[in-house]
């Protein structure tokens, strides 16, 4: 079930609320939960959804493993075009969630992450030619000490580099895929990251129109006509709230979890998905992190696209930065039938509701 006004406030929610029990969300269900190497990432104490009930369970921190058993950026760019091409104006607006948690105290550069887990790259290069992707740090390796954000901010260092000077090449630069490549190969061969997993998608926008995408884990890119979803990219994952990443694992870490009977997450860049997708003038992409698909459904980007559809054309910085705020108050909301609620009482057949709370980054684009 889908609730295709979270946008608009609680307008048209009333009906299907009265089906949801009061259990503020950020819960892990003991039939999907994956163990492993003896880490204790996630409570896994009893869950009341029989009625209104007084524990309260985080796990916005992904699972890194399988096993047997507000601030805000304000930033935008544009790329110029000739009349018989296409060019890209384009957007980032971020809101990172609370880092008050101990966890997040002891690690300083996690802390001051001002994207938190997530990060971003824009690269606008010769007329009509822009590459833009995000990142998202697989949390639950704050629980061990060690800077979630680091993995998905030096990748996306890397990407921005790399696209940057792919742009100025003849040959139509690389492809999205290959950036993700070329960014993981530089953090394992230059040993800039201890340890650490993290989702990858990017995007190159030629000036024929024409968008290549590259999608590793469970971000998200759709591009959306007339306010309406025209194309999206699929999420890949292993399990529930389990999604590929790129990994940095030391050999005594991997050699601990054989000896326990359990392995870590750990995929190639060969493993991304491929999207090619022909745009046309007006067209608004998203690129977005899991902060929003988990909370919001692609109905509700539609409706909130179609209520601001003068806007866009005119501010979409402004946009974006309502977007990322209205996304933000949702996840906080402990009544709001969220789509990763949604998901959890589809695989209990229990009543589930409430936001689940992340970092939140959005690269909007519009074509011109």
């Amino acid at each position: 079930m889908f609730v295709s006004a979270g946008l608009r406030g609680g307008a048209g929610r009333g009906a299907s609320a009265a089906i949801w029990h009061s259990m503020f969300l950020f819960v892990v269900v003991p039939v999907v939960l994956m163990a492993v190497v003896g880490y204790v990432l996630i409570p896994t104490g009893a869950i009341d959804a029989g009625g209104v009930s007084n524990q309260f369970f985080r796990v916005s921190k992904r699972c890194f493993f399988s096993g047997n058993g507000g601030r805000y950026y304000n930033g935008d760019a544009a790329s110029g075009g000739s009349p018989t091409n296409f060019s890209y104006k384009m957007a980032v607006a971020y809101q990172p969630k609370d880092r008050e948690d101990g966890v997040y105290r002891r690690l300083k550069t996690a802390v001051e992450s001002p994207t938190g887990e997530d990060n971003y790259f824009m690269a606008v290069n010769a007329p009509g030619d822009a590459y833009a992707g995000v990142a998202d740090g697989v949390g639950g390796w704050a629980e061990h000490g060690y800077d979630s954000s680091a993995i998905s901010r030096e990748l996306c260092l890397a990407m921005n580099e790399f696209s940057s000077v792919a742009g100025s090449q003849k040959d139509g630069g690389v492809s999205p895929k290959q950036l993700i490549e070329m960014g993981y190969r530089r953090i394992r061969d230059e040993q800039t990251v201890k340890v650490g997993g993290t989702t990858a998608i990017a995007a190159h926008f030629k000036p024929n129109g024409s968008m290549e995408v590259a999608n590793l884990g469970d971000s998200w890119c759709g591009v959306f006509r007339n306010a309406k979803l025209v194309f999206k990219t699929e999420f890949q994952t292993v399990g529930f709230n389990a999604p590929y990443q790129l990994a940095i694992i030391p050999e005594e870490m991997l050699k601990e979890a054989r000896r326990k009977g359990g392995s870590f997450i750990q995929n190639s860049p060969s493993d991304a998905d491929e999207y090619n997708f022909q745009l046309a003038k007006g067209d608004v992409v998203v690129l977005a992190t899991d902060g929003v698909t988990d909370n919001i459904s692609y109905e509700d980007i539609q409706l909130f696209l179609r209520d601001n559809e003068q806007k866009i054309s005119s501010d979409l910085l402004a946009v974006s930065q309502d977007f990322v705020s209205k996304v933000a108050k949702l996840s906080k909301d402990p009544n709001y039938p969220s789509v990763f609620a949604q998901e959890i009482s589809k695989l209990t057949g229990k009543d589930y509701r409430g936001g689940k709370e992340d970092d939140i980054t959005v690269v909007m684009v519009r074509v011109e």
